[in-house]
């Protein structure tokens, strides 16, 4: 009977013992998910991004926004080296949209040029022909 009482109080501990670690372990991973969600996306736009139109980037902004309230709700448990790694992804992706960004304005740009142009040359071409008249 005493035998059985140890086992029995083993057990208990044991299986405490477990439910503990399981706990702890689901919280690391629900604080780690969005720090991986963050990576991926980077990821995925480091190696696309160029290509993206418009649209495209209106849908890693708001990819993007989930993940920002995700870290906000786990923004008091993380270690600076992760807050430091959670720094370097935004840093990576603001670069990418950057770089988008400024493409489009240059072609915006080229664009609104190409156009100045030709409105000077017909410019200059209807008060020639005004001038002569």
């Amino acid at each position: 009977m005493k035998n059985l009482m140890i086992n029995k109080n083993r057990y208990s501990l044991v299986l405490a013992v477990l439910i503990c670690l399981a706990m702890s372990l689901s919280a690391c991973s629900s604080k780690q998910e969005p720090i991986n969600n963050l990576a991926n996306l980077t990821e995925e736009v480091q190696s696309n991004g160029a290509y993206y139109s418009e649209d495209e980037w209106n849908s890693v902004t708001e990819e993007l926004g989930v993940i920002e309230s995700e870290l906000e709700q786990y923004k008091n448990e993380y270690t600076n080296e992760e807050l430091r790694e959670i720094g370097r992804l935004k840093g990576i992706l603001l670069a990418q949209y950057t770089k988008y960004y400024v493409r489009s304005i240059t072609s915006g740009v080229e664009d609104a040029m190409k156009e100045v142009e030709g409105l000077f040359d017909g410019f200059l071409d209807g008060f020639s022909k005004g001038a002569s008249e």
